[in-house]
């Protein structure tokens, strides 16, 4: 262990036996921790047995299985993958017909319900619970005699077949000792209460989340669920508050941002700074160009895919693209990223892996078939279909991919998801996305998209009011600012900030764009303005 360098904080996370909730700040290694704990825990199990590691993304899930099982650590029956997955994969295609009969296996995964599909429930919901499913009983077994399963009912409806069906639990129970959950400020009420459920039956649990980082409540997240966690008498709560990525002063200004009581540390240089640019974005982007230049110029080692443009708008990364003298990679939503199906997901990564940016085929089957009920002879069909892409005419992979999704079983439901596979290949800038990144290219993407990531140098923009934090019109100029949605705002400029490991520049520019793409004047931020930040920063 000592191999590691681990801090004290990080030793006491990993060794502790029971159930526990861990708070992690930016560049703490949380996932280290995460590593180190599953790997403690396996060699206690049988080998029919295993964990269940659950985070929020494939790429997350992908990237933990693979440091879990580095140096050829064998990971028994073990479990890698998003909440989502596990509810399908291991609680209800199996037991869902005990309880309502059908064949969930065939039915269509879907992200959003349309208006005849409303209609068959009591209300909307965002992320239905348990409570919810019971109560409105009617509305969820129709959807599912039309075969479909709502995405977003996941976590809720295998809460329900747990609550229902012994089978089930006798199931989980023989099968995962441990379960382990990343990013949990991220998670629902619905998952919540699903870990709690795992928990009440005998797994031991692991939560590691930071609050700070919540930035997803408008899809349905539920911060207090960590909380409710801290103060729960089953769990151990620790902190793992040692930001091993960012430059002391980053760090200083980031968590003074959150709280002004923070008790900064002393450090020599200031290496945040704070900027206003003449002009609109495409304008100001001239002068972020001079600085990336120089920046790379005065750093050997950095090249242009070592910095970052974040915005919080997209429309704003677009401006600024229009100007930028530099090749630059913009990293926006492909038509198939808008669908949140796992048959679109497969889509994108068999287009990762012709173009590169995947570069094995095993990560393909690691992410779509390692729990796949596909007969041998249709896997090995795939893999040779796989081993041919890499040479693919670009007119030939539309139906190649169709190809494989027949293979899936899932072609024939996939009429959305192939449009959008059709638009995707029509544009050069959308296949960009699934090119690797090339060291002359400047990255840029919104502060969501930037989440997990780390960088040589962030320049943040969007930093004017009515931009950043979102601002409401109330209907009168005269009256007071009103910011519907300050706090989870607050927290994505602190994970935009904390994206950064030893410059981060935070830019106003003097004009705006609005909506109808009229050109406006600017104010400050309301985050240029907090009083407890001054001395913290210098301006260039």
């Amino acid at each position: 262990m000592k191999t590691l360098n681990l801090t004290q904080q990080q030793i006491e996370a990993i060794e502790y036996s029971s159930n526990l909730v861990v708070l992690a700040c930016p560049g703490s290694g949380k996932t280290t921790v995460m590593k180190e704990k599953i790997r403690k825990s396996i060699p206690t199990l049988l080998s029919h047995q295993g964990v269940i590691a659950m985070t929020f993304t494939k790429k997350a899930s992908a990237e933990l299985k693979k440091r879990c099982k580095s140096n050829g650590f064998i990971t028994k029956q073990s479990f890698f993958g998003t909440i989502d997955s596990f509810c399908l994969e291991e609680v209800i295609y199996p037991f869902l017909s005990h309880l309502w009969g059908g064949h969930p296996n065939k039915c269509k995964i879907i992200t959003e319900l349309g208006d005849p599909q409303k209609n068959f429930f009591k209300q909307p919901y965002m992320a239905p619970t348990l409570d919810n499913i019971i109560n409105d009983e009617i509305g969820f077994t129709t959807l599912y005699k039309q075969n479909f399963l709502w995405i977003d009912s996941l976590a809720g409806l295998a809460l329900y077949i747990l609550e229902k069906c012994t089978a089930a639990v006798r199931y989980i129970k023989a099968k995962y000792k441990f379960i382990f959950i990343d990013e949990y400020q991220d998670s629902s009420r619905a998952q919540h209460e699903l870990f709690m459920k795992f928990i009440e039956i005998g797994l031991i649990g692991t939560a590691v989340g930071d609050v700070d980082q919540s930035i997803y409540q408008f899809r349905g997240s539920d911060p207090k669920c960590i909380e409710e966690l801290k103060a729960n008498s089953l769990f151990k709560f620790l902190t793992i508050d040692q930001n091993h990525r960012s430059h002391i002063s980053i760090i200083n200004y980031a968590s003074r941002l959150l709280n002004p009581a923070y008790p900064t540390e002393p450090c020599e240089e200031i290496r945040i700074f704070r900027g206003v640019l003449s002009g609109n974005p495409t304008q100001a982007a001239k002068k972020i160009s001079e600085l990336i230049k120089r920046i790379t110029s005065s750093h050997e080692s950095v090249n242009y895919s070592d910095i970052a443009i974040l915005a919080y708008r997209t429309s704003s990364l677009n401006s600024i693209a229009r100007g930028l003298e530099l090749d630059y990679r913009l990293y926006t939503d492909t038509p198939l990223e808008k669908i949140e199906t796992p048959e679109a997901a497969l889509i994108r990564d068999i287009l990762a892996f012709r173009f590169g940016k995947i570069t094995t085929m095993q990560e393909i089957f690691d992410l779509h078939f390692a729990y796949s009920n596909l007969s041998k002879g249709n896997l090995l069909k795939i893999r040779k279909i796989l081993l041919e892409f890499k040479n693919l005419e670009l007119s030939q992979v539309r139906n190649r991919t169709v190809e494989i999704l027949a293979l899936s079983g899932v072609e024939s439901d996939c009429h959305s998801e192939l449009e959008a596979l059709t638009l995707t290949l029509g544009s050069e800038n959308y296949i960009k996305n699934f090119i690797p990144i090339l060291t002359n290219e400047v990255q840029l993407m919104t502060l969501h998209k930037s989440k997990g990531l780390e960088f040589h140098t962030v320049f943040h923009i969007d930093l004017d009011d009515w931009s950043f934090p979102y601002r409401e019109y109330t209907g009168s100029w005269d009256d007071p600012p009103v910011y519907p949605q300050y706090k989870q705002d607050l927290n994505l400029h602190y994970v935009g900030i904390t994206r950064a490991k030893e410059y981060c520049l935070l830019i106003q520019t003097t004009k705006r764009f609005n909506k109808q793409g009229a050109e406006k004047n600017t104010q400050p931020s309301d985050f240029l303005m907090l009083p407890h930040l001054e001395t913290l920063y210098k301006n260039f």
